[in-house]
């Protein structure tokens, strides 16, 4: 374990399983607040841990302070280890979001046991160094410079594809015009 972090031990016992190829699916919710009055933003990411030790992640930042907690892909089912799985819940959840709060749940899916099934996940509170990616709705609105300088270059983009097409057609035609008396002045040389 890390330093400054929480270990949960879970302990389940006596489910009533309906048969041996059904599973529990056990759910945690994490959430992070902040109390200040700036506006401030959040992020989140769930994914598998780097560092080879079989094990899920998941990470909710609210401006620059992160919940990260760690979800291992073993338990003790029946006093044997197993592998158990961790996944995001949040679509079907309707999780808590927004630029000072943030909510997540994952599913911890326990296979069938007899006895009791023992899982153990551990959270940490971090300070980052960098503040969260913008998700933040006012931040992510573009500035009024910044839309005007947009148009105006759309606009601009415009304008140079239509120049370009009509000088296009007019030099073409020109171009049959051009032909044509030429055509006609080779006739009236051999007439």
């Amino acid at each position: 374990m890390n330093p400054s972090t929480l270990k949960y031990t879970i302990k389940i016992s006596n489910y009533p399983f309906e048969n041996s190829l059904n599973h529990l699916e056990l759910i945690m919710s994490a959430s992070m607040q902040s109390n200040t009055t700036d506006d401030i933003c959040s992020a989140k990411e769930f994914g598998e841990t780097t560092n080879g030790d079989n094990s899920n992640y998941l990470k909710i930042q609210v401006d620059n302070y992160s919940l990260y907690g760690r979800f291992i892909r073993r338990g003790i089912i029946d006093s044997t280890i197993r592998t158990i799985s961790n996944i995001l819940l949040d679509k079907d959840m309707n999780p808590i979001t927004s630029s000072k709060s943030l909510q997540s749940y994952i599913g911890i899916q326990i296979p069938y046991y007899k006895e009791s099934a023992i899982i153990d996940p551990d959270f940490s509170i971090l300070i980052d160094s960098y503040k969260a990616s913008s998700i933040c709705s006012n931040k992510s609105k573009l500035s009024g410079a910044k839309l005007a300088g947009i148009i105006i270059g759309c606009v601009a983009f415009i304008a140079v594809i239509t120049i370009s097409i009509i000088y296009y057609i007019l030099k073409k035609r020109n171009a049959k015009k051009f032909e044509k008396n030429i055509g006609q002045k080779m006739k009236q040389m051999y007439n």
